[in-house]
Order: structure tokens, then C-alpha cells, then sequence
């Protein structure tokens, strides 16, 4: 802890002597020296500094580019801590030199957990039921070769019988502006969500058949990143989906027109632009997401388009009081298989004082403002007697946060009788909750929430919603 107090107070004293000069004073950032990277290539560091050697920066803009540098390189999740320091060159003034510190993760990750099927443990623990628990296993390279990329392999077992392999984040080129991914997977289930009443999901398993649904899904992914916080992604894919013929008689919009098997061609874009302080528990800044999908083209049994817009901002009111909203919004053409239809209550979208309801529907909106009180602000607990330098310092802090959301859930022009009460009508909920935010951006949340339906849920959760 003395450490690392002594070199903030090194970097603030750095910087206070740099900013008293003139403001019109500007500076030509000189040599950069990087130190603790024993798994990290050096360009990997420096793709995500906001100046390089030979640039200028003012003395009025060098705070809060060393600040986006920092948070650039902890949102790639690579380290623990940086420490950007700037100094002086000693044969001229006007040149700024930069130390770059860094602690490095564990990159090599074997993950096992048990999970409700549908990522909705609330709703799970409403009515527990072991048929509807997947059990997850898989390894994980995290920053393979130094150049941040990840190979990996994820199964499951259970209500989902699924394996998954992929190549991320491939680099193209040095400065990393075109990259590529890669990824296979098949998955298959004895039970199934087959149909929705009554805003629940109903499930059904067939006497004599192992086998209800096969899915294969094949994706390679184009990368195109010009600017620290700007991605551009395309995707091209292959989706196959077979299911028995009684899940086509049970409910002939599973796949659409009674059909038993689906596949096509998958055509995806995204736009993301994040300038968020942190991508697991942000505080400040903003994050703007357009996906595009065409499954299938004309002619083709599948021949779907949908759009997904995502924007959220973050600001701080006080010193410890800070503001987040997120307004999400999914639109699809007539003709969306059951199957392939997003829902309310189904992850990602679990809108708190919902987590009990299934609410699916072609298009789908909702908004989410949370209030954060900071009750303990970012602390490190050092481990003395553990001698892992990766492991014995704990960063974690707490938040209180009072949040209120609304959604809406359209069921119009669905191709089969609705049956829920909640399609086309106002969602909305309010409540309070608990954050605690710990080591490997893991994020442990406790909440209450009483919704405009009448009903009151405490939650629990181990990612915030937005």
C-alpha cells in the first residue's frame, strides 16, 4: 500500500510541476519506457496510448490524456494497475518522457461453474429445478503470444449440451487497426423453452427423443479499429437449426411455418464507441453500440433483418455521487421464428423487478437509470503473507445504488396467439441495491425492486445490468 501511495503522490507532484507553466506551454512526448510487462508485447501497450513519441500534447490537455491512457490500457483487461508518470528530459524542457508501469493478470484461466440455463439465477431460484442447470467447463488464454488475443474452448452440460472453440482479437497489422476472430460451435437439447403464457416461458421434453433441437453456428469476424474507442465489426456466419417434427406440431412458429429445420447465411455489423472509464463497472463517460443482423437473403428459408441500438451515459454529480443511464432498443422485420425472438427476462436483457417473467416479442425497448452512492471508495487490501504479486493485492469498493427502469414489449403481429399479459403494455420498476465491486472485474450486486404490476423481487447478481 505505501508503494503505491508514494508513486501516485510521485506522478501528482510530476504533474503539478508540468502544469504551473504557461498555458499556451506545449510539450513533444520524447522516449516511452514500459516496465512490468513480462507476457505483453510492447506495441500491444502502446496501441492503446492516446500520444506517442514525436506528438505534442498542451500542459492543459496532459492530465487528461495520461488519465484516457490509463483507463485504455485497464479496459483491455490485461492488468491489474498502470501507472503512467510523466518527466521531464533532462536536455529539454519542452520534451516530456513517459514511464509506463503495469501489473499483469493471470492470463491462463480453466473455468468451471454451475448456471441456470437462461444466465437468470433470480428467476431460478424462484422455482429451483436441477433439469434446468447447466454445468459449464472450458480453458481460457487470455493475451496469447503478448499480443492480446485469446484462444478458447467452453462446454456445457445439462439443459444445454453445447461446445464452443474460438481464436480472438487476431492481429492484422502492428498498430492492431484490423484484426479477425474466429468461432465454432454446435450445441443440442433434450428440453426446450418451446412456447411463452402467461409472461412464463414453457418448457417441454418429448417421451423418446434425445435429441429436440440441434444448432450449429459458424462465425468469422473482420475488425476494424481506428481509433482507441471506436470498433468496427463485421461478421459473416452459417446458422443451422434442426428441430423434431414435435416441436414443430406443438408450436409451428418455433422456427416458422411449421418448419423443422432453419438455415442461412448471417450478415452482421457493429458500431461501438465507448469512452466509458471502465468496460465492468463505469462510473463516467459513455458507450454507444449499433448492430446490425441480416440472417438469410432472399429466397433463403431464413431471410430475417434486425437492428439493436445500445447507448448509455455516465457522469459523476458529486464527489461520491454518480448517475447511469442505459436506453436499449431491438427492432425486427415480420417473420421472426420463436426461437430466434429476444425476451425480457432471458439474458442479457433481465430488467430488474422482472427476473420471474419470460417477455418475448419482435421488438423490444427499455430504459435503466441507477443512482450510485459511493459508500467505499476503490481500496487495495495487500496480502502479506501471499508472495503473488498477481494475487495478493485485492482492489474492491461498494456502491448503494437506487435504480428505476421501464420496457415495453411488443406482441402485435406476432404469427401465433399471444398470450401474455405483459406484451404491449407499460413495464416499469423501481428499488434499491448493493454493489460490491472486486478483484477480476467481478461485480457482487444485492437489490430490492418493486414493480407498477404490483410485485416486489429481491435480487441478487454477480454483474451490474448496464
Amino acid at each position: 500500500m505505501r508503494t503505491n501511495f508514494t508513486v501516485k503522490i510521485a506522478t501528482l507532484i510530476a504533474l503539478v510541476l508540468i502544469c504551473v507553466s504557461a498555458d499556451a506551454q506545449t510539450y513533444h512526448i520524447g522516449g516511452i519506457s514500459i516496465s512490468g510487462n513480462r507476457k505483453t508485447k510492447p506495441n500491444i501497450i502502446l496501441c492503446e496510448m492516446e500520444a506517442l513519441t514525436g506528438d505534442t500534447v498542451s500542459a492543459n490537455s496532459l492530465p487528461l490524456m495520461l488519465e484516457k491512457s490509463t483507463n485504455n490500457l485497464l479496459k483491455t483487461s490485461l492488468f491489474h494497475y498502470v501507472t503512467i508518470t510523466p518527466n521531464r528530459n533532462e536536455l529539454d524542457t519542452t520534451i516530456l518522457d513517459l514511464d509506463i508501469a503495469v501489473e499483469e493478470r493471470w492470463y491462463l484461466w480453466p473455468s468451471a461453474n454451475i448456471t441456470p440455463h437462461n444466465g437468470n439465477l433470480n428467476d431460478w431460484l424462484s422455482d429451483p429445478d436441477l433439469s434446468k442447470i447447466d454445468y459449464c467447463a472450458g480453458l481460457k488464454k487470455y493475451n496469447f503470444r503478448g499480443r492480446r488475443e485469446a484462444v478458447y474452448i467452453n462446454t456445457r452440460f445439462g439443459f444445454n449440451n453445447y461446445i464452443q472453440i474460438g481464436y480472438q482479437n487476431i492481429g492484422l497489422d502492428k498498430k492492431r487497426h484490423h484484426m479477425m476472430s474466429l468461432a465454432l460451435s454446435t450445441s443440442r437439447q433434450k428440453s426446450l423453452i418451446i412456447t411463452e403464457s402467461e409472461n412464463k416461458s414453457l418448457y417441454q421434453e418429448f417421451d423418446g427423443i434425445k435429441t429436440a433441437i440441434r444448432d450449429y453456428n459458424h462465425e468469422i469476424t473482420y475488425t476494424y479499429r481506428p481509433k482507441t474507442n471506436l470498433i468496427n465489426n463485421i461478421s459473416l456466419g452459417y446458422l443451422n437449426i434442426h428441430v423434431c417434427d414435435s416441436v414443430a406440431i406443438v408450436n409451428p412458429d418455433f422456427l416458422g411455418e411449421g418448419r423443422t429445420r432453419l438455415e442461412g447465411v448471417l450478415l452482421k455489423y457493429e458500431f461501438r464507441l465507448d469512452n466509458r472509464n471502465s468496460n465492468y463497472y463505469p462510473l463516467t463517460g459513455s458507450f454507444t453500440s449499433i448492430f446490425l443482423h441480416q440472417k438469410g437473403f432472399f429466397g433463403n428459408s431464413l431471410n430475417i433483418t434486425k437492428a439493436d441500438i445500445d447507448f448509455r451515459k455516465y457522469c459523476q454529480i458529486s464527489n461520491r455521487l454518480y448517475f447511469a443511464t442505459q436506453i436499449y432498443a431491438s427492432l425486427s422485420s415480420k417473420g421472426m421464428p420463436f426461437c430466434q425472438m429476444e425476451a425480457i427476462g432471458y439474458k442479457p436483457n433481465i430488467l430488474k423487478g422482472y427476473e420471474h417473467n419470460y417477455i418475448a416479442g419482435r421488438n423490444m425497448m427499455y430504459l435503466n437509470t441507477s443512482y450510485k452512492w459511493e459508500i467505499v471508495k476503490p481500496h487495495i487490501w495487500h496480502i502479506k503473507r501471499l508472495n503473488m504479486p498477481r494475487f495478493n493485492k485485492i482492489h474492491y469498493a461498494i456502491y448503494m445504488n437506487a435504480f428505476v427502469n421501464g420496457g415495453y414489449v411488443s406482441g402485435k403481429n406476432l404469427d401465433k396467439e399471444n398470450l401474455n399479459t405483459m406484451n404491449d403494455v407499460m413495464l416499469g420498476a423501481a428499488g434499491l441495491g448493493l454493489d460490491l465491486v472486486t478483484y477480476y472485474d467481478r461485480v457482487l450486486t444485492l437489490y430490492a425492486a418493486h414493480n407498477i404490476q404490483g410485485n416486489t423481487y429481491f435480487g441478487i447478481g454477480f454483474k451490474t445490468a448496464f
